[in-house]
């Protein structure tokens, strides 16, 4: 399918060129006749023409004038502020994914991928995101272009299909500029580097048309959670801030061994296991729960990341003759987050193999520990000769050691040496990442996005109908890199066989360029983040030829993929009045098609990510696979499985204006949309009307159906990682493990049906809307939540609840085994808390859904208040949300995780990620005298029930489950210079308000709080 695109592009490419060619030529001549009266369809949800005034369904507006009023608010700040936006991702929170430099839209609280995005009312691309896919990224719009902001809050599917189910925002670009104009600001942020916007615009209104051409850089600095005091708690006020029970410090294994055999297993079973921790977790920063040491790894990362952001576009209408018109826009963007801070190292998965752990005698290298787990994996074995255990051991277990180890235990690690924790140890911790200055890991997320559309529009040669053709194609290409330490490469360290320069089987440990890897606080002089003195560091556990950066880099490596989202689409509509004239006037029809080409595909950036090049743990090196199985050779990250789907998606639709009266007007329109395969096709209708009841008081109402198709990645074979956080019952210790999600080639389409009624009051200088809506949604979309799997297996501390015999459950779940592991008493097996490792979801089709709520919005204006050109005017938006009704969850062989909860006013932010107020708003004051302009606005999102704990006071230092009421308060002062300059001063959250405690990993509600404190901005507007 990829000479579509090639052909598609090429030809687009040509007709914008001319068209641009065209305008420019306009623009010089100053044209040769007279405009043209081609009328634009302005209003979004309708194909036929309008404006919001008379409408039916519920538009939002938000104009250039308005945005400049409200300093000029980054897309982020728009979206976060809409009341009927509910978890919107904008904020840096890595444990949702790959979210760094990327922000979506999510209408109702319905998901991101339900509410669609149009560019001049023409698609875009999904994002390249993990954690966004079927969702557009808005930081990629050029924002320097945009005139207005149109979001319909009501479902849409009868006219734009797929992806319209909680509403649209469509972001059109301005037509006023004629002339020069740049713009610059800066924000100054507490404990960051601020924030700063450049753009520059040109455009050029002729007799025929207009021109724009514009280009923007934006940068956000890094602000991490330590700048705030909030963000870093004690394990005892939120035991889910951050901290790991997988820690370094870490937890160890020893005992009495037999016999060694040749392939490196025991003569006899493992006996006499003995559990220990390391030194130093308190002293380093950790804090000890239930004798495990908690590695707190959000200390780490960050609330707001390094972002830079570009932007280009240019956009050319032009009138070829008196009835036709051309459209042309060409964009490109940016979005780079070179370093995004996250945890130095990973909670262990993926375990060597006995291969790698071999080697001479079980005192100098050999491993007495034999293949006990997944893919014939075992264990981390740390032989007695590496350093760092040999200054262990004579810490503890030599003469005069003031805490002593048994007799039994010392010589155990004398004779055969330890194993790592697979629960409760990683290869670093609060030494940090010694590759990095700050300590911390390094992910690097960029994305790129080229479009362009052109079309022509203009009337029909009879029948005075109107005609709208286009084309548009749009390529998103994104490059992940998330690193990680390669498993096999980790051990080899540990037995004194590490670096790129080591022949492993003709070498001595620590000789001729072999490295020791000591992973024992010993080796850890100074706590990364704080810079707390170590009293446990020893010289003699890092010798000359242990823990250089030479090792280190070769352990540690970038799993990197590409991934690019296309889209090629073609519209053609024609609307005009049909031959039927009624009381309220003539009865208007469109009618039209669209065909759209969609493409999804990753590809692994080299051959160490690649798992069809590297499968197995073992491999890494020689590319000779030993194992049955694998999931790629690195500690946490899976192999990237390559992968390219597509599908052609066709449609045709109508609709309808019929005015019944003057002051009755009802909208019908359908479409009739195929995806193929197993998705099927779908028929979709929308009925909207408006009685005008009084001059001042009118009606409106609208029913419809929705639908979804399941995106292609969800159908496609495969699976994703991430890792997730749950909770051991029996210590109340917080986890972080891996979670693979898996496609689901079995996904039915999303159903919902929507309706909506309202009223509209306009009486002098007020204004005001009041909408009532509803959405029933069937087979939705979603994920079998980990959390809840895991809740299901273990739902409480007593053993005997613990539903390890059921085969369906226990399949999905990966627990260590062997030497050191808890055991079931009630089952005598692995399958216990303690043991947990990680597990496998599905995508399903999930429960019914039932919301509904209240969308509100009045303005008052006072005239000549104070002076006579001074006006003020009162405003307030928001939106009531009364229930959220969500069935109870069941998995893909029917076990219920999860019972029927109703959403609205609560908060899970740990596994099912959401967020629902049922109160949010804005409250603002504008006041104009003159070239001043003074605006004050109060946000409000309601308190909302933390999921996340079941107390609703503070006891003990333990944070209540409410979720306190967000009020910032910002302040917004703007002045018209001379010179054409505007300059306008802004302070958002005026009294500098932490966000209201929550329980997530960063201690505040993401999705709807801000991290930033008060914020100090100027901003500078200059025309020529």
């Amino acid at each position: 399918m990829k000479h579509l695109f090639f052909r598609g592009a090429s030809a687009l490419a040509v007709v914008a060129c001319a068209g641009l060619w065209a305008g420019a030529a306009a623009a010089q001549t100053g044209g040769a006749s007279a405009p043209s009266e081609v009328e634009e369809v302005v209003v979004t949800g309708s194909y036929i023409a309008g404006t919001p005034q008379n409408s039916a369904l519920p538009v939002s507006v938000i104009g250039a004038e308005e945005l400049a009023k409200q300093g000029s608010p980054t897309v982020v700040q728009i979206i976060k502020s809409l009341p009927a936006a509910a978890g919107s991702i904008g904020e840096a929170n890595r444990l949702m994914g790959a979210t760094a430099g990327v922000a979506t839209v999510n209408l109702r609280g319905f998901g991101a991928a339900r509410t669609l995005v149009l560019f001049n009312g023409r698609r875009l691309a999904p994002s390249v995101s993990a954690a966004a896919v079927g969702a557009v990224d808005v930081n990629l719009i050029p924002t320097a272009a945009i005139g207005r902001i149109e979001v319909l809050k009501d479902g849409a599917a009868a006219t734009y299909g797929s992806d319209a189910v909680g509403g649209v925002v469509n972001f059109i670009t301005r037509t006023d500029l004629d002339g020069f104009e740049f713009t610059g600001d800066y924000a100054y942020i507490k404990g960051s580097n601020g924030d700063y916007n450049l753009t520059a615009a040109w455009g050029k209104k002729f007799d025929r048309g207009n021109a724009l051409i514009t280009a923007g850089y934006r940068r956000r600095s890094e602000l991490r959670l330590t700048d705030r005091d909030w963000a870093i708690r004690p394990f005892a006020e939120n035991p889910f801030g951050g901290w790991s029970g997988s820690s370094n410090p870490g937890g160890y294994t020893t005992g009495n061994g037999g016999a060694i055999l040749p392939n490196g297993a025991l003569s006899q079973p493992f006996a006499t296991p003995i559990n220990f921790q390391d030194d130093g977790c308190t002293e380093l920063g950790g804090e000890i729960v239930a004798g495990t040491c908690r590695f707190q790894f959000s200390r780490f990362d960050n609330l707001a990341n390094d972002e830079y952001h570009y932007q280009l576009y240019g956009e050319v209408n032009f009138d070829l003759d008196d009835d036709t018109r051309f459209h042309g826009e060409v964009m490109w963007s940016r979005h780079d987050v070179p370093e995004e801070r996250v945890s130095p190292y990973q909670s262990t998965v993926q375990f060597p193999t006995p291969i790698a752990a071999s080697g001479g005698s079980p005192g100098g290298g050999q491993s007495p520990y034999p293949a006990t787990g997944l893919n014939q994996q075992s264990r981390f074995y740390i032989p007695f000769a590496n350093p760092g255990l040999t200054a262990l051991f004579n810490r503890h277990c030599g003469a005069g050691a003031t805490t002593p180890y048994s007799a039994a235990q010392c010589s155990s690690i004398q004779g055969y040496g330890v194993i790592t924790s697979q629960t409760q140890w990683r290869p670093g911790g609060y030494g940090g990442q010694p590759l990095f200055t700050d300590g911390a890991d390094h992910n690097h997320r960029k994305a790129d996005a080229f479009r362009i559309s052109g079309g022509v529009n203009g009337k029909l040669p009879v029948g005075g109908w109107k005609y709208d053709v286009a084309v548009t194609y749009m390529e998103s290409e994104g490059v992940n890199a998330v690193p990680d330490e390669v498993v096999n490469r980790v051990q080899l360290g540990l037995r004194g066989l590490g670096g790129p320069n080591c022949n492993v089987a003709a070498n001595t440990p620590g000789q001729n360029g072999c490295y020791w890897f000591n992973p024992f606080s010993n080796a850890i002089a100074t706590d990364a983040v704080y810079g707390r003195t170590n009293p446990f560091y020893t010289a003699s556990a890092v010798p000359s030829n242990t823990n250089t950066r030479e090792l280190f880099e070769w352990m540690h490596q970038y799993l990197s993929a590409t991934t690019t989202s296309r889209i090629l689409v073609g519209d053609v509509v024609a609307s005009g009045e049909l031959p039927v004239t009624l009381p309220g006037g003539t009865v208007a029809l469109a009618v039209g098609a669209q065909w759209r080409y969609d493409e999804y595909k990753t590809v692994a950036d080299d051959a160490l990510s690649n798992i069809e090049a590297t499968r197995c743990v073992d491999d890494v090196d020689d590319h000779l696979p030993q194992c049955t199985g694998g999931v790629g050779p690195f500690n946490l990250s899976p192999g990237v499985q390559g992968f390219s789907v597509d599908r052609i998606v066709k449609a045709v639709f109508a609709e309808v204006k019929i005015p019944l009266l003057e002051t009755l007007t009802l909208d019908g329109a359908i479409r009739y949309e195929t995806y193929g395969g197993s998705v099927g096709s779908t028929t979709n209708p929308k009925a909207d009307a408006k009685w005008q009841a009084l001059p001042w008081f009118a009606v409106r109402g609208s029913v419809g159906t929705t639908f979804r198709a399941p995106p292609q990645t969800s159908v496609q074979p495969g699976f994703s990682r991430t890792l997730q956080q749950f909770v051991d019952p029996t210590s109340g210790a917080a986890l972080y493990r891996a979670v693979d999600t898996y496609a689901n080639p079995d996904l039915k389409p999303e159903t919902a049906s929507n309706y909506s009624i309202g009223g509209i009051v306009e009486l002098g200088d007020f204004t005001a809307t009041v909408d009532w809506w509803n959405f029933h949604f069937k087979k939705e979309l979603t994920v079998e939540t980990a959390a809840a799997v895991y809740s299901t297996m273990f739902p409480n501390a007593t053993p005997a609840a613990w539903q390890c015999a059921n085969p369906a459950l226990a399949s999905r779940f990966n627990f260590a085994s062997g030497a050191g592991t808890a055991v079931n008493p009630v089952t005598g097996t692995n399958c216990h808390p303690a043991n947990f490792q990680g597990m496998r979801t599905n995508l399903i089709n999930g429960p019914s859904v039932d919301t509904s709520g209240v969308d509100f919005s009045a303005t008052y204006r006072v005239r000549d208040l104070l002076a006579p050109d001074g006006d003020l005017t009162v405003g307030v938006d928001g939106a009531y949300v009364s229930k959220y009704e969500r069935g109870a969850l069941r998995t893909v062989d029917g076990i219920t995780i999860a019972p029927a909860v109703d959403r609205a006013g609560k908060a899970e932010l740990l596994s099912a990620f959401y967020s629902q107020p049922r109160w949010k708003g804005n409250l603002f004051l504008n006041y104009n005298l003159g070239p001043h302009n003074f605006r004050a606005t109060l946000r409000y999102v309601g308190a909302m029930r933390d999921l996340n704990h079941d107390s609703d006071t503070a006891t003990a230092g333990v944070q209540p489950a409410k979720i306190k009421a967000w009020t910032p308060i910002d302040l917004v002062y703007r002045v018209d210079l001379p010179w054409e300059t505007t300059l306008t001063a802004t302070v958002q959250n005026l009294f500098d308000k932490d966000p209201p405690f929550a329980y997530s990993p960063f201690n505040y509600d993401y999705e709807h709080g801000s991290p930033l404190g008060r914020v100090l901005q100027i901003n500078v507007r200059k025309r020529f």
